[in-house]
């Protein structure tokens, strides 16, 4: 009997430390000022615009998204890529995908440049039941689809960077996609679970596993460090990456004041990472998509690990964002949920 009474003990110690743990994570201790000393302008015409990525050569910008909350309810509708031309003063979103049906609900995207100029998108597809990675080239700004990857190990695909042609990392967001019990447990304990997997043409491997909730990844310019959000764990973690074997080394990992979703590079090495600081407020505004949600984006050394807001509201222009991106004094704020997008002018924040 002593014995029993001893695990319980144990367990009820275990519950009540993850619970704070959880507690201090999610940001419920944690207060926000509103930062930012531009001009954000709000830019409507996309759904749910949860993920881009801009062309440093053309200044177009590239946005991944569908309605998720129709998706949840069981009535998805079909996705879209867009694309917004930064050096357009009268610039308006573009579906490049009009044709697309309710098989097709794009995610994490990633914008690959081969050396003679040739382009292809990489983008997460939840659609038809099934995950995939979807692959277009990319010619005169129109979009067309080469062919979808699947597997196995795209068990819970969120984000995805190109390095070539053919081959790409990806990060799972959980190990458990259909068992709601699992994927709540998963998130409460702050389990080790999901992982970073590479593609290299032909086969899938998972290179970066233990990972607590795997989100957004890139790669450095010259391909040599790999960058992976783990959004439970509130940290960004970075390989050196064998570019003959695509394999990684763990270098080290920076804390991070939020939850980090997508993950942008910038010309001089350092990253644009957006954070969800209270993850609580995010949860309610999946429920509730008027429930409003923090929006917060940090520029991180990765040499140093300093950490810098360069924007940060509390959710009235623009709630729960998950990726910002920057070409020259401009910065593209996208969300999860929201209809709209921001684009914000830096000029005034120097």
């Amino acid at each position: 009997m002593r014995t029993v009474w001893i695990v319980l003990g144990l367990i009820v110690a275990l519950v009540v430390w993850r619970g704070y743990e959880f507690a201090a994570t999610a940001g419920m201790f944690r207060d926000l000022e509103p930062q930012m000393a531009g001009t954000c302008t709000i830019v409507t015409g996309v759904v749910g615009p949860e993920d881009h990525t801009i062309d440093p050569a053309t200044g177009i910008v590239y946005l991944s998204g569908y309605d998720r909350v129709a998706a949840i309810q069981g009535s998805p509708t079909p996705g879209a890529i867009w694309s917004y031309d930064l050096k357009d003063p009268d610039a308006v979103p573009t579906n490049l995908t009009p044709d697309a049906d309710a098989g097709f609900l794009p995610h994490g995207i990633s914008l690959y440049t081969d050396a003679d100029g040739a382009q292809r998108l990489f983008v997460i597809n939840h659609g038809n039941g099934e995950q995939a990675v979807d692959i277009f080239s990319v010619t005169d700004g129109a979009l067309q689809k080469i062919k979808s990857v699947t597997g196995d190990l795209l068990r819970s695909p969120n984000d995805v960077v190109a390095v070539s042609p053919e081959a790409f990392y990806f990060s799972n967001d959980h190990r458990f996609l259909a068992d709601e019990t699992m994927r709540s447990l998963e998130d409460f304990l702050g389990l080790p679970m999901t992982d970073a997997v590479y593609f290299d043409g032909s086969e899938f491997r998972s290179v970066a596993p233990s990972l607590t909730g795997a989100n957004g990844i890139n790669v450095s310019a010259d391909g040599k460090t790999l960058y992976v959000a783990a959004a439970r764990g509130s940290a960004l973690h970075i390989y050196d990456r064998d570019l003959e074997t695509g394999d990684l080394t763990h270098q080290k990992a920076i804390a991070l004041p939020g939850l980090p979703d997508n993950i942008e590079l910038l010309p001089d090495g350092k990253l644009l990472v957006a954070l969800h600081a209270k993850a609580l407020d995010l949860l309610a505004h999946f429920g509730d998509a008027s429930h409003k949600a923090p929006s917060q984006i940090v520029r991180i050394d990765p040499q140093s690990g300093d950490i810098e807001t360069i924007f940060l509201s509390l959710g009235e222009d623009l709630s729960a964002a998950s990726t910002g991106a920057q070409f020259g004094d401009r910065l593209i704020i996208g969300a999860i949920i929201e209809s709209k997008f921001l684009d914000c002018d830096l000029q005034n924040s120097k």
